[in-house]
């Protein structure tokens, strides 16, 4: 494997969605070894709530999976985080397949059986895409989306896990309305919420942080605005 996919790798955190069995061990005795993190699924549900579960980088996924497809998971994915990548695999090379898996967020297409040098260099143009800029919510809080990291400061902070879950829904979603159908689904495990559990956590998270800008849409969600410097 080429030194410079190696050392992206030992920064990246992957999950690959794959049912064939064999195609599936290929690929994890390639990259496993190099990653920081590395999470594997049979299935597009079993991928779905690895997602929710862990900060995800790149997602490996074949297209036709039993149950959620791979097309279906990818929707799901892109609804709670816009800018997740995909690079999709598929035995059906087709051109409608191809369309739809750029249309769905895909920024990589790799016909099946995979070439592990294909897949390397995947991911290696993928790495260009992942945000790794920090951007500042206040005057003293900034996010490091590529890490999932809060720093006050300049020092990072921690919230629990729950806080932590809804906060980067927020930010993943910065400028668009995270519905409480989106907080039920990624941080309470499809659990239908009580309103104003959600509202204190809310006011918990802008307590521990600053003046964060979290506003309430009424009987509808939350939305964090841009913070604007004077």
């Amino acid at each position: 494997m080429h030194q410079a996919t190696l050392n992206l790798l030992g920064t990246f955190s992957v999950l690959v969605v794959e049912d064939d069995e064999i195609a599936r061990m290929m690929i994890k005795q390639a990259l496993k070894p190099y990653c920081e993190s590395f999470y594997e699924a049979c299935d597009g549900l079993e991928g779905l709530e690895l997602f929710k579960e862990h900060r995800i980088d790149l997602i490996v996924t074949d297209i036709h999976l039993p149950g959620l497809n791979g097309f279906e998971m990818m929707k799901e994915i892109l609804a709670l985080k816009p800018s997740q990548l995909f690079i999709v695999m598929t035995s059906f090379d087709t051109d409608q397949n191809i369309i739809h898996s750029m249309h769905e967020g895909a920024c990589s297409f790799l016909r099946k059986p995979i070439d592990i040098k294909e897949l390397q260099t995947a991911l290696l143009m993928s790495s260009s895409k992942v945000t790794q800029s920090l951007k500042s919510l206040s005057s003293e809080i900034t996010v490091d989306y590529r890490k999932e990291l809060i720093l006050k400061n300049g020092e990072p902070i921690f919230l629990s896990q729950k806080h932590h879950k809804i906060f980067w829904l927020l930010c993943y979603n910065q400028e668009r309305l995270v519905t409480y159908e989106m907080f039920e689904d990624y941080v309470y495990a499809g659990e239908s919420i009580n309103k104003s559990v959600l509202h204190v956590s809310i006011l918990r998270i802008k307590q521990q942080l600053g003046k964060i800008l979290i506003e309430n849409s009424v009987n509808m969600g939350y939305i964090l605005k841009p913070w604007l410097s004077d």
